[in-house]
Protein backbone atom coordinates (compact mmCIF):
# COMPACT_ATOMS: atom_id res chain seq x y z
CA UNK A 1 0.00 0.00 0.00
CA UNK A 2 2.85 2.43 0.66
CA UNK A 3 4.05 1.88 -2.73
CA UNK A 4 1.15 2.52 -4.84
CA UNK A 5 0.28 5.59 -2.32
CA UNK A 6 3.95 7.02 -3.16
CA UNK A 7 3.30 6.52 -6.72
CA UNK A 8 -0.03 8.22 -6.57
CA UNK A 9 1.55 11.23 -4.49
CA UNK A 10 3.90 11.19 -7.31
CA UNK A 11 2.85 10.47 -10.46
CA UNK A 12 3.59 13.59 -12.00
CA UNK A 13 7.52 12.74 -10.90
CA UNK A 14 7.00 9.21 -12.20
CA UNK A 15 5.88 10.08 -15.75
CA UNK A 16 8.57 12.89 -16.35
CA UNK A 17 10.88 10.19 -15.47
CA UNK A 18 9.53 7.23 -17.60
CA UNK A 19 9.99 10.13 -20.67
CA UNK A 20 13.36 11.28 -20.08
CA UNK A 21 14.26 7.35 -20.24
CA UNK A 22 12.05 7.11 -22.95
CA UNK A 23 13.57 10.02 -25.02
CA UNK A 24 17.04 9.05 -24.42
CA UNK A 25 15.96 5.35 -25.60
CA UNK A 26 15.03 7.25 -28.70
CA UNK A 27 17.76 9.51 -29.31
CA UNK A 28 20.10 6.69 -29.21
CA UNK A 29 18.61 4.46 -31.85
CA UNK A 30 18.21 7.88 -33.68
CA UNK A 31 22.20 8.33 -33.39
CA UNK A 32 22.73 4.45 -33.99
CA UNK A 33 20.21 4.70 -37.29
CA UNK A 34 22.10 8.04 -38.43
CA UNK A 35 25.54 6.11 -37.77
CA UNK A 36 24.58 3.09 -39.91
CA UNK A 37 23.29 5.32 -42.73
CA UNK A 38 26.69 7.43 -43.06
CA UNK A 39 28.74 4.08 -42.83
CA UNK A 40 26.15 2.82 -46.03
CA UNK A 41 26.95 6.34 -48.10
CA UNK A 42 30.57 6.98 -46.90
CA UNK A 43 32.62 7.04 -49.76
CA UNK A 44 36.59 5.61 -49.33
CA UNK A 45 39.45 7.43 -51.77
CA UNK A 46 43.06 5.33 -52.31
CA UNK A 47 45.77 6.67 -54.73
CA UNK A 48 48.74 4.00 -55.47
CA UNK A 49 51.26 3.06 -57.63
CA UNK A 50 50.73 0.14 -59.31
CA UNK A 51 52.06 -2.07 -62.80
CA UNK A 52 50.06 -2.35 -65.76
CA UNK A 53 48.18 -5.98 -65.82
CA UNK A 54 49.97 -6.59 -69.49
CA UNK A 55 52.78 -5.03 -68.69
CA UNK A 56 55.11 -4.82 -65.81
CA UNK A 57 57.79 -2.36 -66.98
CA UNK A 58 54.81 0.75 -67.02
CA UNK A 59 53.61 2.33 -64.07
CA UNK A 60 49.99 3.32 -63.80
CA UNK A 61 48.74 5.69 -61.21
CA UNK A 62 45.46 4.44 -60.06
CA UNK A 63 42.28 6.13 -58.09
CA UNK A 64 40.16 4.32 -56.64
CA UNK A 65 36.74 4.38 -54.54
CA UNK A 66 36.38 1.26 -52.51
CA UNK A 67 33.62 2.61 -50.07
CA UNK A 68 29.98 2.84 -50.42
CA UNK A 69 29.00 6.36 -51.26
CA UNK A 70 29.75 8.43 -53.72
CA UNK A 71 32.73 11.40 -53.63
CA UNK A 72 31.86 14.73 -54.83
CA UNK A 73 34.42 17.38 -55.77
CA UNK A 74 38.00 15.80 -55.40
CA UNK A 75 40.68 18.06 -55.69
CA UNK A 76 44.47 16.59 -55.72
CA UNK A 77 47.87 18.41 -55.27
CA UNK A 78 50.92 17.17 -55.39
CA UNK A 79 54.77 17.51 -53.76
CA UNK A 80 56.77 18.32 -55.09
CA UNK A 81 54.67 19.46 -57.93
CA UNK A 82 56.92 17.71 -60.80
CA UNK A 83 59.54 14.93 -60.48
CA UNK A 84 61.98 14.22 -63.23
CA UNK A 85 61.84 10.96 -65.68
CA UNK A 86 58.28 11.00 -65.93
CA UNK A 87 56.67 10.31 -69.23
CA UNK A 88 53.42 11.71 -68.42
CA UNK A 89 54.59 15.14 -66.08
CA UNK A 90 51.56 15.78 -63.09
CA UNK A 91 50.49 18.90 -64.96
CA UNK A 92 49.75 17.14 -67.83
CA UNK A 93 47.34 14.50 -66.06
CA UNK A 94 43.58 16.06 -66.50
CA UNK A 95 42.34 14.70 -62.89
CA UNK A 96 45.48 16.03 -61.00
CA UNK A 97 44.78 19.33 -62.59
CA UNK A 98 41.27 19.76 -62.88
CA UNK A 99 39.89 17.62 -60.14
CA UNK A 100 37.12 15.22 -60.52
CA UNK A 101 33.45 16.60 -59.82
CA UNK A 102 31.54 12.88 -59.01
CA UNK A 103 33.51 9.23 -58.30
CA UNK A 104 30.67 6.76 -57.62
CA UNK A 105 31.61 3.69 -55.54
CA UNK A 106 33.60 0.72 -57.67
CA UNK A 107 35.07 3.31 -59.93
CA UNK A 108 38.69 3.40 -60.75
CA UNK A 109 40.33 5.66 -62.74
CA UNK A 110 44.28 4.64 -63.65
CA UNK A 111 46.50 6.74 -65.41
CA UNK A 112 49.55 5.88 -67.41
CA UNK A 113 52.87 8.20 -65.73
CA UNK A 114 56.24 6.69 -66.46
CA UNK A 115 57.87 3.37 -67.87
CA UNK A 116 60.76 1.97 -65.04
CA UNK A 117 62.60 0.69 -68.33
CA UNK A 118 66.23 2.28 -68.09
CA UNK A 119 65.36 4.49 -64.96
CA UNK A 120 63.91 2.66 -62.41
CA UNK A 121 67.22 3.17 -59.84
CA UNK A 122 66.40 7.47 -60.36
CA UNK A 123 62.99 6.90 -60.11
CA UNK A 124 63.10 4.63 -56.58
CA UNK A 125 64.69 7.48 -55.77
CA UNK A 126 61.53 10.00 -55.67
CA UNK A 127 59.12 9.58 -53.34
CA UNK A 128 56.47 11.55 -53.84
CA UNK A 129 52.97 12.32 -51.72
CA UNK A 130 49.51 13.21 -53.21
CA UNK A 131 47.15 14.94 -51.12
CA UNK A 132 43.46 14.96 -51.87
CA UNK A 133 40.23 16.88 -50.64
CA UNK A 134 36.78 15.48 -50.99
CA UNK A 135 33.04 15.90 -49.99
CA UNK A 136 30.48 13.06 -49.25
CA UNK A 137 27.02 13.01 -50.01
CA UNK A 138 25.89 15.35 -46.62
CA UNK A 139 28.55 17.74 -47.58
CA UNK A 140 31.34 16.61 -44.79
CA UNK A 141 34.87 17.23 -45.90
CA UNK A 142 37.25 14.80 -46.24
CA UNK A 143 41.18 15.36 -46.66
CA UNK A 144 43.62 12.12 -46.96
CA UNK A 145 47.30 12.18 -47.86
CA UNK A 146 49.56 9.27 -49.93
CA UNK A 147 52.88 8.32 -49.74
CA UNK A 148 53.78 6.90 -53.25
CA UNK A 149 56.95 5.07 -53.57
CA UNK A 150 58.37 3.52 -57.27
CA UNK A 151 60.27 1.31 -55.11
CA UNK A 152 57.32 -0.52 -54.17
CA UNK A 153 56.66 -2.48 -57.12
CA UNK A 154 60.81 -3.91 -56.82
CA UNK A 155 61.12 -7.27 -58.19
CA UNK A 156 57.33 -7.39 -58.84
CA UNK A 157 57.04 -10.22 -61.98
CA UNK A 158 54.43 -11.35 -64.33
CA UNK A 159 53.92 -14.99 -64.63
CA UNK A 160 51.84 -15.65 -68.18
CA UNK A 161 49.78 -13.27 -69.25
CA UNK A 162 46.45 -11.74 -67.56
CA UNK A 163 43.38 -13.48 -67.66
CA UNK A 164 41.74 -10.28 -69.04
CA UNK A 165 44.41 -10.16 -71.46
CA UNK A 166 43.89 -13.35 -73.13
CA UNK A 167 40.25 -13.10 -72.99
CA UNK A 168 40.40 -9.83 -75.31
CA UNK A 169 43.16 -11.56 -77.68
CA UNK A 170 39.88 -14.81 -78.26
CA UNK A 171 37.75 -11.85 -78.41
CA UNK A 172 39.40 -10.66 -81.25
CA UNK A 173 40.09 -13.80 -83.55
CA UNK A 174 36.84 -14.70 -82.81
CA UNK A 175 35.62 -11.33 -84.41
CA UNK A 176 38.20 -11.56 -86.95
CA UNK A 177 36.53 -15.28 -88.12
CA UNK A 178 33.37 -14.18 -88.45
CA UNK A 179 33.29 -10.82 -90.09
CA UNK A 180 35.79 -13.41 -92.87
CA UNK A 181 33.05 -15.34 -93.22
CA UNK A 182 30.11 -12.73 -93.03
CA UNK A 183 32.29 -10.97 -96.11
CA UNK A 184 32.63 -13.69 -97.97
CA UNK A 185 36.62 -13.47 -97.48
CA UNK A 186 37.03 -17.03 -95.90
CA UNK A 187 34.10 -19.63 -96.32
CA UNK A 188 33.77 -22.62 -93.32
CA UNK A 189 34.48 -25.92 -94.64
CA UNK A 190 31.94 -28.35 -94.13
CA UNK A 191 33.46 -32.14 -94.83
CA UNK A 192 30.75 -34.24 -96.19
CA UNK A 193 33.51 -37.21 -96.02
CA UNK A 194 36.36 -38.56 -93.38
CA UNK A 195 38.96 -36.86 -92.24
CA UNK A 196 41.39 -39.54 -93.74
CA UNK A 197 39.18 -39.21 -97.35
CA UNK A 198 39.56 -35.60 -97.59
CA UNK A 199 43.16 -35.53 -96.97
CA UNK A 200 43.96 -38.37 -99.61
CA UNK A 201 41.69 -36.15 -102.01
CA UNK A 202 43.94 -33.11 -100.81
CA UNK A 203 47.31 -34.61 -101.57
CA UNK A 204 45.47 -36.33 -105.01
CA UNK A 205 44.81 -32.29 -106.00
CA UNK A 206 48.05 -31.65 -105.03
CA UNK A 207 49.89 -34.01 -107.05
CA UNK A 208 47.48 -33.65 -109.93
CA UNK A 209 48.44 -29.63 -109.60
CA UNK A 210 52.17 -30.15 -109.49
CA UNK A 211 51.66 -32.59 -112.69
CA UNK A 212 49.97 -29.61 -114.51
CA UNK A 213 52.91 -27.58 -114.10
CA UNK A 214 55.09 -30.04 -116.25
CA UNK A 215 55.60 -30.46 -119.91
CA UNK A 216 53.62 -32.41 -122.28
CA UNK A 217 55.90 -35.37 -123.02
CA UNK A 218 56.93 -35.43 -118.86
CA UNK A 219 53.01 -35.40 -118.26
CA UNK A 220 52.53 -38.27 -120.52
CA UNK A 221 55.83 -40.14 -118.78
CA UNK A 222 54.12 -40.38 -115.61
CA UNK A 223 50.85 -40.90 -116.45
CA UNK A 224 52.31 -44.32 -118.31
CA UNK A 225 54.21 -45.15 -115.11
CA UNK A 226 51.35 -44.43 -113.07
CA UNK A 227 49.01 -46.80 -114.81
CA UNK A 228 51.55 -49.51 -114.55
CA UNK A 229 51.65 -49.01 -110.82
CA UNK A 230 47.92 -48.77 -110.90
CA UNK A 231 47.60 -52.11 -112.82
CA UNK A 232 50.32 -53.78 -110.67
CA UNK A 233 48.55 -53.00 -107.89
CA UNK A 234 45.11 -54.26 -108.67
CA UNK A 235 46.25 -57.47 -109.88
CA UNK A 236 48.20 -57.96 -106.40
CA UNK A 237 44.96 -56.89 -104.38
CA UNK A 238 42.88 -59.48 -106.81
CA UNK A 239 44.98 -62.35 -106.24
CA UNK A 240 44.95 -61.36 -102.60
CA UNK A 241 41.45 -61.75 -102.35
CA UNK A 242 41.46 -65.00 -104.81
CA UNK A 243 43.65 -66.68 -101.97
CA UNK A 244 41.45 -65.40 -99.31
CA UNK A 245 38.04 -66.96 -100.92
CA UNK A 246 40.08 -69.80 -101.72
CA UNK A 247 41.34 -70.65 -97.63
CA UNK A 248 37.88 -69.95 -96.48
CA UNK A 249 36.30 -72.05 -98.91
CA UNK A 250 38.31 -74.83 -97.83
CA UNK A 251 38.12 -74.25 -94.29
CA UNK A 252 34.32 -74.53 -94.36
CA UNK A 253 34.61 -77.95 -96.15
Amino acid sequence: MGIITWLNTNSGAVIGIAIVILASVIGYYVYLTWRLLKAGNTPEIVISLRPHQAHVQLVMLCIENIGTGAAYDLQFATNPTSIPNLDVPFEKIGFLKSGIAYFEPGRKIEQFIASVTNKFDDLKQMPFEVSLTYRDSVNQKHERAFQLDFGVNEGFSQIDKPPLFEIAKATRDIQRDIRSIATGMHKPIILTETVSEHRLRQRVNALESRIEQLPNEVQEEILQELTIVVTKRERELQEKDQSEETITVENLS
